[in-house]
């Protein structure tokens, strides 16, 4: 009978299945090397990690609806003087162009049956705790972004709207509904992008957000283009030629 001691010795190098035994050959390292990034996955990295962030939408929204809320609320003071007083001349009227009371007095400046500043004060305002929310870290669901979208979807077609009515109907500007169009356009197309990069990873999200800027700066001269053409023999030619 044989007997078994500690002394036997068992070699704890492992064998290849492939080739046999292996004594005498010395195991060489083993290096494992992370997957080569793709396109797909390099795309968030370089756009949406450091751009379409949750904490990055937050800041704007946050600026944008400071900006937003501060022309309402003075729309919103200025309805109420004209109340008070039919005679009352806002600060904001600076010339036959620039009209805020014409605007604040049309039947257009109370869309819904209240004077439309007040719809920017409760709107901007839920905006505004959104933004401060994300940016300070606070994570929201992607439904909830979603509903964020739907609302500055229809903010960005009311004033739109609000801009047509002021151009073409009551041809006159007013400079604080100005400064509230210039703030929803980027904030309705940032979240836009932000949103669809939540639903899809599609190529042309990813190369819309990679040109983030060219549309909002097209936007903006789009609507300077059809300020100066509808106001050019009313009001542009003349200023132009006085300079």
């Amino acid at each position: 009978m044989r007997e078994t001691t500690d002394a036997e010795h068992v070699d704890p190098r492992p064998v290849d299945p492939g080739h046999g035994d292996t004594q005498g050959a010395p195991a060489g390292p083993v290096t494992i090397s992370p997957a080569a990034a793709t396109a797909d996955d390099a795309a968030p990295d370089t756009i949406g990690a450091r751009v379409f962030t949750d904490r990055w939408i937050g800041v704007l929204l946050t600026l944008g609806s400071a900006l937003a809320l501060v022309a309402s609320f003075q729309l919103s003071l200025d309805k109420i003087r004209l109340l008070e007083n039919p005679d009352y001349t806002p600060a904001c009227n600076f010339s036959i162009l620039m009209s805020c009371k014409s605007v604040i007095n049309s039947e257009q400046g109370a869309a819904f049956g209240f004077p439309n500043p007040f719809i920017g004060l409760i709107g901007f305002g839920i905006v505004i705790a959104i933004g401060v929310a994300a940016a300070t870290g606070v994570r929201f669901p992607r439904w909830y972004w979603v509903g964020a979208l739907l609302g500055l979807t229809f903010a960005a077609g009311f004033v739109h709207w609000l801009a047509y009515q002021s151009i073409f109907q009551i041809q006159v500007l007013c400079p604080w509904c100005m400064v509230v169009w210039a703030a929803t356009i980027p904030m309705f197309w940032y979240t836009l992008l932000h949103v669809l990069a939540k639903l899809t990873r599609a190529r042309w999200v990813r190369a819309l957000q990679r040109w983030h800027l060219v549309p909002v700066v097209v936007w903006y001269l789009a609507v300077a283009g059809v300020i100066l053409w509808a106001f050019w023999d009313f009001y542009w030619a003349d200023f132009f030629a006085n300079l």
